[in-house]
């Protein structure tokens, strides 16, 4: 019996050393080698897979290695290192481990060692460091990294971009500052790569900041779209983001991450106002439903009819499909009135209601506020005023209704509309309006032309200082000129004198008079003038004040005053003197 067992285990071990020979011959490895384990106690490694110098391998070679004797796996996992380093798991007997890699190989060279810390299970030391390198896939097919050649958007005009015809432009080459919002249908940013790259890794690896929803469409192997799912806000930095675990098809990366941003310049996408409409009139034309419709974006109504017994609607025109929800809840009417909504014209028109006559003399303003939105979710970009008179012109005394300079988006007509927090001189309204608070001089700021070189170009007159003076009522305009005065309050003091002047907003008709003046005043003490208010005899005259932007901030201060003595064309004063106080700079 005895016998019988150990004849089949000298079989068993025959098939097995002839198993192993074969396998060495296959993976190149001396068969000498294997078999020196034999009167040789130190744990050896007898198989290894892949061998030295294997080449053209699979991305998903596994490796193996077989030991001569029981082994203390653990020591021997913890011995075993792959170059570069590779993620993955291990499966094992006592005799063997075997190395999986959690994600296919790039293409390209690999070596792996096991130190002499391996051990056998009788806690001898592996008699040598064992190493290997092989290549997966040919060394040609790896080649070099795969590189973004471009990043392109759309940019342009508000024509162009709403048409898809502007330029495309590349943000990692170019300072993109115009780019489009998008437009109903097309918004894409085109990626550009130098190889045919892996989609998947393409599709995990991209990303847009702030975050955008998107989808991703191949144009080809190596160019990709990117589709926000909406609009770019307006005056907005995006940022296009592409991680460097992005790989080609042959699973080279990036050698870099990529990061390019581009600023959404061309509001082509803002809804705007494109007309509002009420009827105007007689009192007879109003009473009668014959009233005339006027714009007053365009026209300063101050005969809006009051209503009659059937309506009295405001028809507001907007430049895209509106929210209806949000776009109601962004409308206002000042004094508070009630009334009902009507949306037409594919939700372009709204038409408000009111649920009660108009008050004879009231000035009502409308607003729509960035609380509305175009159906494509959109917001306005600012707070937008326009207002009239209902029944007539006031016959209140004449005030100043509104100031700013002539730079500025100031009406030449009234009304002026001013900002609750100030401006410059380049702001998009006047400086103040009636119906807002006096802040710090600070707050209006106005530039003087006069930089102090006394060239030609340097005298001649600029529009930042000046001074644009809006009544509310038609004013008699020499009294209304005699009225006015500037100077400037903070040390030194300066010698100013009114150069000139142009009055717009003026009724043909009796008894004329005109609402609107816009002042140039002329400094003494500014570079052109020499001894004389207009002493450059090139220019004809320094129609400028001094620049004054340098300065330090909060100086100097400039006050303009309009005293009683102004008087509308049915000779009512000024209600009471007004006075204006701006920072020069």
């Amino acid at each position: 019996m005895k016998k019988s067992k150990y004849s089949t285990f000298i079989a068993i071990f025959i098939i097995l050393l002839f198993a192993i020979s074969n396998s060495c011959k296959k993976n190149n490895i001396d068969p000498n080698k294997v078999f020196t384990f034999l009167g040789d106690e130190s744990p050896q490694v007898v198989v290894a897979y892949p061998g030295m110098g294997d080449k053209n391998l699979p991305r998903n070679q596994s490796i193996s290695v077989v030991f001569n004797q029981p082994m203390n796996i653990n020591s021997c996992i913890q011995s075993f290192t792959v170059s570069p380093q590779v993620q993955g798991f291990f499966e094992f007997t006592d005799i063997s481990l075997k190395f999986t890699p959690t994600n296919q190989l790039n293409f390209g060279s690999y070596t792996y060692n096991i130190t002499k810390n391996c051990e056998s299970s009788k806690g001898g030391d592996l008699k040598e460091l064992f190493s290997a390198s092989f290549t997966v896939g040919e060394a040609t097919q790896a080649g070099q990294f795969p590189e973004v050649i471009a990043i392109n958007v759309n940019t342009g005009t508000i024509a162009t971009c709403n048409t898809n015809s502007g330029p495309r432009r590349n943000i990692i080459s170019d300072s993109v500052n115009d780019a489009c919002m998008g437009s109903p249908n097309v918004n894409p940013i085109e990626v550009i790569f130098s190889k045919p790259m892996d989609r998947i890794s393409v599709q995990n690896g991209i990303s847009l900041s702030p975050s955008v929803p998107f989808n991703l469409q191949w144009i080809s192997d190596s160019i990709v779209q990117i589709n926000p799912d909406i609009a770019f806000t307006a005056r907005s930095r995006i940022s296009v983001q592409l991680t460097s675990t992005i790989q080609d098809t042959n699973g080279v990366r990036l050698l870099s991450p990529i990061s390019s941003s581009f600023y959404v310049g061309t509001l082509n996408l803002v809804p705007t106002l494109t007309s509002i409409q009420l009827a105007t009139g007689t009192l007879g034309d109003c009473l009668s439903g014959t009233g005339v419709q006027n714009d007053i974006m365009l026209t300063s109504v101050v005969n809006a009819c009051l209503g009659n017994s059937i309506n009295n609607p405001i028809t507001i025109q907007f430049s895209r499909p509106m929210s209806q929800a949000q776009t109601i809840a962004g409308f206002s009417i000042s004094p508070n009135v009630t009334g009902t909504f009507l949306w037409s014209g594919g939700d372009q028109t709204l038409t408000f209601t009111p649920d009660s006559k108009f008050t004879f003399g009231q000035r009502y303003t409308i607003t729509i506020s960035t609380i509305a939105i175009s159906s494509d979710r959109v917001s306005f970009d600012q707070n937008t005023s326009y207002s009239f008179v209902a029944g007539g012109a006031l016959t209140n005394s004449p005030i100043v209704q509104a100031i700013g300079v002539a730079s500025q988006g100031c009406s030449n007509t009234f009304p002026g509309v001013g900002q609750a927090a100030g401006g410059n001189w380049l702001a998009a309204n006047c400086f103040w309006d009636s119906t807002l608070p006096v802040l710090g001089p600070n707050s209006y700021q106005f530039r003087g032309g006069d930089n102090g070189d006394g060239t030609n170009a340097n005298c001649t007159d600029v529009n930042t200082d000046n001074f644009r003076l809006i009544f509310s009522n038609y004013m008699n305009i020499t009294a209304t000129i005699n009225a006015i005065r500037l100077q400037r309050t903070s040390p030194p003091g300066t010698i100013i004198q009114l150069a000139s002047w142009n009055w717009t907003d003026c009724q043909l008709v009796y008894p004329f008079g005109c609402r609107v003046v816009t002042l140039a005043f002329s400094e003494l003490e500014s570079s052109c003038n020499g001894n004389s208010f207009f002493g450059n005899a090139g220019t004809g005259g320094d129609f400028n004040l001094s620049r004054t932007d340098n300065m330090p901030a909060g100086y100097p201060f400039y006050m303009i005053t309009v005293d009683t003595s102004a008087r509308d064309t049915n000779n009512l004063q000024l209600g009471s003197t007004f006075q204006f106080v701006m920072e020069g700079k």
